[in-house]
């Protein structure tokens, strides 16, 4: 879930490893530190814990310190243990302050082996179980080990999930990293001139477009000159690099103020993205080639199971309702924290559907891996390429979308609804359900989408002023019926997200069943309500809570004037088919949480408590 940076090479490591964090930031963080080998062969750590301020803080600090030295690690972190100060910053030392470690993960039996470090006399300084791998890395290599031979004992004396960096004065040109199960990624490269390591590909776009991703239960080893991998009994692996796909200038704002500005406007061009080679328009015909199951493989699935978490389990709906909707497969969206605990009915003849931007979601990994092992096969929609999912599926759909820095999701997600609903397309004409004319008014009405989303980016200005309104609630309302109650849900979580409002997306439905205890004009409601064959539930719904006293603000098709007479604000989107209106009616949610954030002074690309990346449960 934090951000990871070393670099061993020829220059001065210490601006570069600023540098280095500040390109994984996006993810989330409260504290922020560097360790680095000086001219001495000394190991020097400076470190802050001052919340959004501590990158800022500690490049002002490392400055004006003076320091300087050719191999060095650095950290964002996100707190799972122990405040927000200096002293639960990482990097973390050793007792005899011959080792420097960073790391993402959560060690389970840390309390455990904290009692046992503290029994041989060691004295810890922080809160944090990563501390617990300083004292243990560092025993190992006073007692003569290797600091690779160190992290592999340490690796072996850990439960749980770990990622982790470290330097020792005893090798002062050596950076070893570890991973262990699914606690984000480790990612290597090197140069001419130096070798780096990070938790995201995006860290060593300025260094080297070869790189080589760590699998679980490895270790890397990297100098100035060389960079090895070894398993955890020691043995070398030889594995070729890879050459990344992802642009350094894709990264920046550009124009725009935020990230997750930039990032709403390209959704017209993540759609495309996520279609091309699978939609050919001049054919009016969908194909996969990702996906290598015969027709009569796809004719035994009985079943699809589709899981994700946060804004991945809300495209994961709209997912399940179109596969159910199109292909007459009975499916359903599961949230994968939920799903790897209660031991579901999986097997052979059902498909799983992970959907996550990163690859590296834990909870959805654990769930992929519980499949795998019931031996349902299994496909993953997703962003980041050659991260760990894609290791564990036996279909990768990379969705296209580009590097996503805003913590909230926003592209990812649409581009990965027009994945999923391209699969749709795929499986209800293998299965005979749907034919080839009915699949070329489809791919008729997905040649529109990107001009349909571009015409939705057009409100910012109508929701500007609705947001200011919003603005003035402490609660919330979004209601929404078949693939809306979706997009409901996704903007009451973008509404939380960056606005910190309570939101609640709830199924219109239900209101009877309870939520109108809440209606009053103390909370607005928010409603997708398109024309479409659940609109007359959804105006009924609308008067309910009009007749209750409720504020409303809908987002309805053009032209709807039956809605514009009752609903208190109305925002109107481009008229298109049933199937596509999830995607008009997302971007507006997207919007209006966004410019609520602005109204109330937050910073949308880095909401509080959050991180992009959840390595940890």
């Amino acid at each position: 879930m934090c951000g990871i940076f070393a670099y061993a090479g020829s220059e001065n490591a210490v601006p570069l490893l600023i540098d280095g964090l500040r390109s994984v930031e996006y993810r989330g963080y409260d504290s922020a530190g560097i360790s680095v080998l000086d001219s001495a062969g000394d190991i020097q750590t400076i470190k802050m814990g001052d919340h959004k301020a501590s990158l800022e803080n500690l490049g002002d600090a490392v400055e004006s310190s003076g320091l300087s030295g050719q191999v060095g690690i650095g950290h964002t972190r996100w707190a799972t243990h122990g405040e927000v100060n200096q002293q639960n910053s990482h990097p973390h030392s050793s007792s005899d302050g011959m080792v420097s470690i960073a790391h993402n993960g959560i060690i389970e039996n840390f309390i455990e082996l904290k009692d046992q470090l503290r029994g041989t006399g060691i004295d810890f300084k922080s809160e944090t179980d990563s501390e617990v791998l300083a004292h243990l890395v560092g025993n190992s290599v006073s007692n003569g080990s290797s600091l690779r031979e160190a992290v592999i004992f340490a690796a072996n004396q850990i439960k749980g999930n770990t990622a982790v960096v470290a330097i020792s004065a005893e090798e002062p040109g050596v950076i070893v990293g570890l991973r262990v199960g699914n606690a984000g990624g480790i990612v290597v490269g090197r140069n001419d001139d130096a070798a780096v390591m990070a938790s995201d590909t995006i860290a060593l776009l300025p260094y080297t477009s070869e790189v080589v991703y760590l699998e679980p239960s490895e270790v890397v080893e990297i100098s100035k000159a060389n960079v090895a991998l070894f398993d955890l009994e020691n043995n070398q692996i030889h594995r070729d690099t890879v050459v990344t796909g992802q642009n350094f200038e894709a990264a920046q704002k550009g124009n725009h103020p935020y990230f997750m500005a930039k990032e709403i406007a390209e959704q017209p061009g993540a759609v495309q993205g996520a279609m091309r080679g699978r939609t050919d328009f001049a054919a009016g015909t969908v194909s996969l080639p990702e996906f290598s199951l015969t027709a009569k493989q796809i004719e035994k699935i009985d079943r699809v199971v589709l899981t994700g978490m946060g804004s991945s389990l809300h495209a994961a709906m709209f997912g399940a309702s179109i596969i159910e909707s199109l292909a007459r497969i009975p499916a359903s969206a599961e949230n994968s924290s939920e799903l790897r605990y209660r031991n579901p009915a999986i097997g052979s003849t059902t498909l799983v559907v992970a959907v996550t931007q990163s690859g590296e979601t834990a909870d959805t990994l654990a769930a992929m891996e519980h499949a795998r092992n019931a031996g349902a096969p299994q496909a993953v929609v997703l962003e980041l390429e050659g991260s760990q999912a894609t290791r564990v599926a036996d279909f990768t759909f990379p969705v296209r979308a580009g590097q996503e820095i805003g913590v909230a999701s926003t592209k990812t997600m649409i581009a990965s609804m027009t994945t999923l609903l391209q699969m749709a397309v795929v499986l209800a004409e293998s299965r005979g359900v749907i034919g080839s004319i009915q699949v070329r008014t489809i791919v008729e009405g997905l040649t529109e989408l990107p001009a349909l989303i571009g015409t939705t980016l057009g409100l910012n200005g109508r929701l500007e002023s609705l947001s200011g309104r919003l603005a003035e609630f402490n609660d919330l309302l979004y209601l929404g019926r078949g693939t809306q109650l979706s997009i409901a849900l996704e903007g009451a979580l973008k509404m939380k997200e960056l606005a910190y409002i309570h939101a609640e997306g709830y199924p219109a439905g239900e209101m009877k069943h309870g939520v109108n205890a809440l209606l009053g004009p103390e909370m607005a409601t928010v409603v997708a309500a398109p024309q479409n064959s659940l609109y007359e539930k959804m105006l009924s719904n609308i008067s309910e809570v009009k007749a209750r006293g409720g504020e409303v603000a809908a987002i309805v098709t053009e032209g709807d004037t039956t809605i514009e007479r009752v609903a208190d604000h109305v925002i109107f989107v481009p008229e298109c088919p049933e199937l596509l209106q999830p995607f008009v009616t997302l971007v507006p949610m997207q919007i209006l949480a966004y410019q609520t954030a602005l109204n109330l002074g937050r910073d949308p690309d880095k909401p509080r408590n959050l991180a992009k990346t959840v390595t940890v449960e």
